[in-house]
């Protein structure tokens, strides 16, 4: 039986398309690896992207994908939006089927060891993989972004990365590296406003060292162009660490309510990249107020998806 893992890359460049579709050329159409989406974001300037595969065949599509990326994507002329310190930003790695979380971890320790080996780009390690406690999460690490971290690296011991000397490369910058147990939810609550303050104090609200959600830890406020209405407004851009614990409709009805004491509506939500059918349940469960017929709050018994991949399987 094969072991998968999940994974989910973001790279610094959302507006060029043949430098995008060359590093996801290094993605698609491998034995083992099957390219979930991506989705080139030109307001962030940033490429997210989804892949699914065994854990060997994933290891050299991960690393030729950054390849590509450290190669074509200059951070000295790359300004976005995003937080991000690197061509490559992020590279978590999720246990999917079959695989623990420490056979995860190792995957990831091999992967960033391998990247450093290969390109010269100084590695730091986050989730299960972290060296320190505050580098767990993200923020942390991304403090002051590729500009800040740039110069503080090379004065403060505690902004040194996890592999390699204490300089970003010339070009790449840097790269975080880590394995996560739970697949964090990327959610944005789009605002009918431009004012950007109002997103930005609205994100403060469900930020956790703020005294929001203590599983959110990556929220800012953005201006964005609504991909269905062209017209300019702003979110409020949520990493969920474990959107079990914190669900998708609490962290909405928040934000909703808040955003009307500044005469603001939500006028949308947007859910960036893959979440578990558990997830959706939770959130359903809440507004349609569902009662069980099956069993107590079994609902994913009911979904007959589940039961068909069960016959699959």
């Amino acid at each position: 039986m094969s072991s998968y893992i999940l994974s989910d890359p973001n790279f610094s460049d959302g507006t060029r398309s043949d430098v995008i579709e060359k590093i996801i050329d290094q993605l698609r159409g491998r034995d083992g690896v099957k390219l979930i989406g991506y989705e080139p974001d030109p307001d962030f300037d940033r490429l997210p992207a989804e892949v699914l595969g065994r854990p060997e065949a994933m290891k050299e599509a991960l690393l030729d994908a950054a390849g590509q990326a450290y190669e074509l994507i200059d951070m000295e002329k790359q300004h976005g939006r995003h937080p991000r310190i690197g061509a490559v930003d992020t590279i978590e790695i999720y246990p999917c089927k079959d695989i623990t979380i420490d056979e995860c971890k190792e995957f990831a320790e091999d992967l960033g060891q391998e990247l450093y080996k290969r390109y010269d780009v100084p590695i730091y390690f986050t989730g299960k993989n972290a060296r320190r406690e505050e580098n767990e999460g993200l923020t942390s690490i991304r403090k002051g972004n590729y500009e800040g971290l740039r110069e503080a690296i090379l004065v403060d011991p505690e902004r040194a990365p996890d592999i390699g000397p204490a300089k970003l490369h010339p070009t790449a910058g840097a790269t975080i590296v880590g394995a996560l147990e739970e697949h964090d939810a990327y959610f944005n609550v789009v605002l009918d406003t431009t004012d950007l303050a109002i997103a930005k104090k609205l994100a403060s609200y469900v930020r956790g060292k703020h005294g929001g959600f203590a599983n959110i830890q990556g929220v800012i406020g953005l201006p964005q162009t609504h991909r269905r209405t062209g017209k300019a407004c702003t979110i409020v851009s949520c990493e969920i660490t474990n959107p079990l614990k914190t669900p998708l409709h609490r962290v909405y009805n928040l934000l909703k309510a808040e955003a009307a004491r500044y005469g603001v509506n939500v006028i949308a939500s947007q859910v960036c990249g893959t979440i578990s059918a558990e997830v959706l349940v939770q959130t359903a469960e809440w507004y349609l107020q569902l009662e069980a017929i099956n069993g107590p709050w079994d609902y994913q018994s009911q979904i007959i998806e589940n039961h068909l991949l069960e016959l699959d399987s």
